[in-house]
């Protein structure tokens, strides 16, 4: 009942799940290739007009997009240098369920929508929305650079519409003091409210798919409801320790060294869940041990997007609690997909072993991935 509530209260100010994604992605060459996903039917559009767009097909669809792609056109700018540039749109997909999917927030029916934008000779990219842009809120914007080893993330709210600066070249060293300054960012007119529980859960779902994995991995260790409740509230408070120590400058560990980490924590529980059949001791303490690796994980993407100063711990508490949310949103989605078959003779044999070597395998891939990067 409490998370139904938590839930509710979000949808007010900050739907969790349609919240507005912007990628974009840079190549060597300086193009970028920047994809908004959107939900236009709670937005620039009626979720009926919507909806009529996602039957239509080839140019009746354009013809019944192109208002509303010319109005993102006017509103939504692309600054290099401080200079207007105009991205190149290269396609768009579109597509609903039911018009009642569109009318409800919290079944989101993203469109996305495709640009290409030339960057070359610039230093500084900015994203700025016009006043009379309304769209669902926040704006969640992640920067791929190549070159560059992390990431680079902004946030822009109905107060806060001009991001801040991102660079397009730069050394590790200015990348690094990059981070720093995002972190002592202020947003003063920003009122966090549950824009950061939001921001906490899009972190989960869809965006930690490593995170997901993990428990998942906790998920489908042979036993009963006790050992799963042991796990994730071990792996939860031993999270919630290190992102509080990161955010106040206790710890620190390079990402360089953490997401490989992180990795291999998913293949370890998945692996140890094929032989276990009922939770040890000392796995409860190496969950714990994971939880404070992936706290860490949740640090570097805070670090990045920067938090309100004067609303610091207010901010951080409700990151921390989407964060939960979403976890606890992967739980419930693999019950409602699997839960039914937890007491059945078959379900190691048939479900819960292929699905727990699927996670070691994907765990496996991203270790080796992140330490060839």
């Amino acid at each position: 009942m409490l998370a139904c509530c938590l839930v509710s209260g979000v949808s007010v100010r900050a739907h969790m799940l349609n919240m507005t994604n912007i990628g974009i992605t840079v190549d060597a060459e300086q193009q970028a290739v920047i994809t908004l996903r959107i939900d236009l039917g709670q937005s620039l559009m009626t979720a009926e007009d919507y909806w009529i767009a996602t039957q239509a097909i080839g140019l009746e669809q354009r013809t019944l997009l192109q208002p509303t792609l010319d109005r993102l056109d006017r509103d939504l700018t692309f600054l290099l240098d401080g200079r207007v540039q105009l991205p190149k749109l290269t396609g768009f997909k579109i597509s609903a369920i039911s018009l009642a999917a569109i009318q409800n927030p919290l079944t989101p029916q993203m469109a996305t929508l495709y640009y290409h934008l030339d960057v070359s000779g610039g230093s500084n990219l900015n994203v700025q929305l016009a006043d009379q842009l309304e769209i669902p809120w926040p704006c969640l914007m992640k920067i791929d650079i190549a070159g560059q080893a992390l990431p680079q993330s902004r946030l822009l709210t109905n107060v806060d519409r001009l991001s801040r600066d991102t660079l397009l070249s730069s050394s590790a060293g200015n990348l690094e003091s990059d981070r720093l300054a995002q972190l002592a960012y202020s947003w003063s007119r920003l009122t966090p409210e549950f824009t950061w529980v939001a921001v906490g859960f899009q972190h989960i779902v869809p965006n930690g798919l490593d995170h997901m994995l993990f428990i998942l991995g906790l998920f489908f260790l042979a036993g009963g409801w006790r050992p799963l409740l042991l796990q994730v509230t071990g792996f939860t408070l031993a999270h919630s320790l290190t992102l509080g120590m990161s955010m106040i400058g206790i710890i620190s560990l390079p990402m360089s060294i953490v997401e490989p980490l992180i990795a291999l924590s998913i293949v370890y529980v998945a692996i140890d869940n094929l032989f276990a059949t009922k939770l040890a001791r000392w796995r409860l303490v190496i969950v714990c041990l994971f939880g404070l690796l992936h706290g860490l994980g949740f640090a570097s993407v805070l670090a990045n997007i920067g938090l309100p100063q004067d609303q610091f711990l207010l901010s951080l508490g409700l990151f921390n609690l989407g964060v939960e949310l979403g976890q606890l949103a992967v739980i419930a989605g693999a019950l409602l997909m699997v839960g039914w078959f937890r007491r059945q003779t078959w379900y190691q044999s048939n479900i819960a072993q292929p699905a727990t070597i699927a996670i070691a395998g994907t765990g496996a891939y991203w270790f080796l991935k992140r330490i060839a990067f």
